[in-house]
């Protein structure tokens, strides 16, 4: 991995509905103070890129408001993209994750279950590549995108040319970051 990617991801600080155990998907559930602190964190880890030329996230508030602390400490426009939303989850969100019951996703593939009547990861990835065009035109330096978790991990395997059937799963934490791939 090159030492300046052209994508820097982080995944927004903790909020509200994270806490309380909640299916979040496209709620506008505001940071804790914890998730103020992860930003924060995640603004210093990134003060030392000379290279970042913007600061794009998802226009959800838990997202934005990451992204206000670190275009303030970084000293970079912010711009909202709504295509960087996380998997809406449908009538699924705002349940506790303890009251859900175990559902079948049929004879679909997993990647194209739409949980709660909502997104499918399918979906997701094709809204992304989209979404992906339009910051590639408008932000040709190396940007930090700040939004969601399954919104980062679907974006990564997109990025590596993977389908949406393909995509490889793993632990960011709130205030996370990873770099996208070279």
């Amino acid at each position: 991995m090159r030492s300046n990617p052209r994508f820097t991801f982080v995944r927004h600080g903790q909020c509200v509905a994270n806490a309380q155990g909640r299916v979040v998907g496209q709620l506008d559930s505001p940071l804790t103070p914890l998730g103020h602190t992860q930003a924060e964190g995640a603004a210093v880890l990134l003060a030392g890129r000379r290279d970042l030329t913007a600061v794009v996230s998802s226009d959800l508030q838990r997202s934005h408001a990451t992204a206000r602390i670190i275009a303030g400490v970084l000293d970079l426009p912010l711009h909202l993209e709504p295509g960087l939303r996380e998997q809406t989850f449908g009538t699924m969100e705002g349940q506790l994750f303890a009251d859900l019951t175990a559902l079948s996703p049929g004879a679909e593939h997993i990647n194209e279950v739409r949980w709660g009547n909502g997104e499918s990861v399918a979906d997701v990835h094709a809204r992304l590549i989209e979404t992906f065009a339009r910051i590639e035109a408008a932000h040709p330096g190396p940007i930090v995108l700040v939004t969601h978790g399954h919104v980062i991990q679907i974006a990564m395997s997109m990025l590596q040319g993977r389908g949406f059937r393909d995509v490889e799963w793993f632990d960011l934490p709130n205030g996370g970051i990873v770099n996208g791939p070279a």
